[in-house]
Parts: C-alpha cells; sequence; structure tokens
C-alpha cells in the first residue's frame, strides 16, 4: 500500500514539474500560430505504462485539477470529459499497441484529437466555427505538441521503471 502511495506521488509530482514547463516555457513558444500542449500527454501517458484504475482515476482527476486551475468557457468540466474519454481509450488500447514510447505517442494523439473535438463541439454550440480552420489548428497543434511527448513520457516511464514490483 505505502508502495502504491508513493508510486502515485512521483506520478504527480511528474505531472506537477511538467504543467510548471508548460506554463512558464513553452507558452512563449510558438510556432504556426500555435503553442505546445503537454496537458493531453500528461493525463495520458501513465495511462499507457500502467495500464490499471488507478491510472484511470490518476486522468481523471489531473483533469479535475485542470478544470479547477484553467476552465474552460461553456463546459466547467472540459478537460475532465476529455481525459476521462482519452484515458479510457488508451486503457482500451493497451491490448492492442505494447506499452512503451509508441503507446505513448499514439495514446497522445488521440488524446489530442479528442481534446479538439470536444472544443470544437463547445465552440459549435455558441457561435458558428469553421471546421476546416478548426482541423488546420488541431493539426498545427499535434504537430508541435507530439514531438514533445517523447520528453513528457521519459519522466513518467522512469518513475514505472523505479516502482515495479519484482
Amino acid at each position: 500500500r505505502r508502495a502504491m502511495i508513493q508510486k502515485w506521488i512521483l506520478y504527480g509530482l511528474c505531472a506537477l514539474a511538467l504543467v510548471l514547463a508548460e506554463g512558464l516555457l513553452l507558452v512563449r513558444v510558438e510556432f504556426w500560430g500555435v503553442h505546445p500542449f503537454l496537458l493531453p500527454a500528461i493525463a495520458v501517458i501513465p495511462v499507457t505504462l500502467e495500464r490499471d484504475e488507478a491510472a484511470l482515476l490518476f486522468s481523471v482527476f489531473f483533469g479535475l485539477v485542470c478544470d479547477l486551475l484553467s476552465p474552460v468557457t461553456g463546459l466547467p468540466c472540459f478537460y475532465t470529459l476529455a481525459f476521462l474519454l482519452s484515458g479510457a481509450l488508451a486503457w482500451l488500447s493497451g491490448r492492442l499497441v505494447a506499452a512503451g514510447l509508441v503507446c505513448s505517442l499514439a495514446a497522445t494523439a488521440v488524446s489530442l484529437a479528442v481534446c479538439s473535438l470536444l472544443h470544437l463541439a463547445v465552440l459549435a454550440g455558441s457561435q458558428p466555427v469553421d471546421a476546416s480552420a478548426a482541423a488546420m489548428l488541431a493539426g498545427k497543434e499535434a504537430l508541435l505538441s507530439l514531438p514533445l511527448t517523447v520528453l513528457a513520457h521519459y519522466p513518467f516511464h522512469k518513475v514505472c521503471l523505479a516502482t515495479q514490483r519484482d
């Protein structure tokens, strides 16, 4: 029980470090008119590595924290819903793709798509939206964010390796 608590504290500290890196550094990086978006990666990488219910709960609680710190207008539980769906898809994909960097990249791509589609739905409910422009923006964001997923995967992978039971 103590090992499990320590493991999730370490995952939480990794998430905090990556959120701080995004909030302090990556918001200053703009390419193609978009910024890197690591929150979906932070939510799903532990799910791809651990593949259990606790990891799915981690993604939901991470979504709750994101909603409390950065609410999305139009849907108060945006990140909670997006990361629950993304985490569930990552958890189910564990039957198809072996855990590792490729799985983390795939799950992050799916999570970015879920966030983009959900954001598009929220915007469409309040104003007319050009779907092609939204798709182009989502594609640019994914192209900029996915390479950084490799860097985000590394600390989570180290925690996973350090806390595995022999």
